[in-house]
């Protein structure tokens, strides 16, 4: 029996880049300047210190330096030194895609307060618009597949899914761009959370969210949206 000829794969496929010395560089920068490793004000070696710490030309520590200071992590002081910068102050929207697609370690407690604070205020705004009955079966479906999730990154996957059901219940056309936007976040807290065996306590946070928003009892979702959140802080804290 003549076997048929293998079908021609039609999909192009794109080069592999390896990182080159400078983007190597900037990661590790800031990786220690968002997990505290780096503080405020501190000031940073020299260029040939530099080059010569990370066995890296002194044209690719310059080239990182200038890119790290564009994005609001660190200062360049003429004649003075370079310094790590305050980047609530020097940042910009390059700064906090930065933040959002970080995961390189655990974020410094003051960063994780920020996070979770925003999160507060926009996650509770949805639940308070979140009054529509057939809108709410697509949470409740988000949820069913958060409990079937048999891996860390599906279940994280799944609790980011289930607050932007939440954004699109609610009725306003910005909420659910906006939690696309933090989803690398959500999904980065998400691990960390089940990583350290909280994943089950979760879900049942989630799962009283749920269940009053279904009772439509918005201000009770909030409250208990709001102790599902102090969870998480204390115990990402804690980790």
């Amino acid at each position: 029996m003549v076997q048929p000829e293998p079908e021609e794969v039609n999909m192009e496929f794109r080069p592999i880049k390896i990182k080159n010395e400078t983007e190597q560089m900037v990661e590790q920068f800031e990786r220690a300047i968002l997990t505290g490793e780096l503080t405020i004000g501190e000031q940073l070696p020299s260029e040939r210190e530099l080059a010569d710490q990370l066995q890296i030309s002194r044209a690719s520590v310059n080239r990182g330096l200038q890119c790290l200071s564009r994005r609001g992590f660190i200062l360049i002081k003429p004649r003075q030194g370079n310094f790590v910068a305050n980047y609530n102050e020097n940042g910009n929207l390059e700064t906090l895609n930065e933040i959002i697609n970080f995961n390189g370690g655990t974020y410094r407690p003051s960063l994780l307060h920020s996070i979770f604070d925003v999160r507060r205020l926009f996650e509770n705004d949805m639940i308070a618009q979140c009054n529509d009955s057939e809108k709410l079966i697509a949470v409740k479906r988000a949820f069913a597949k958060l409990q079937m999730a048999d891996s860390v990154t599906e279940k994280a996957e799944q609790s980011f899914w289930f607050y932007h059901q939440i954004a699109v219940a609610s009725g306003n056309s910005v909420y659910p761009l906006l939690i696309l936007h933090f989803k690398s976040i959500y999904l980065t807290l998400g691990r960390w959370l089940i990583q350290s065996g909280d994943g089950p306590a979760l879900e049942r946070g989630l799962a009283t969210v749920l269940a009053a928003l279904q009772a439509e009892n918005p201000t009770l979702a909030r409250q208990r949206n709001n102790t599902l959140i102090d969870f998480c802080l204390s115990s990402l804290l804690a980790a």
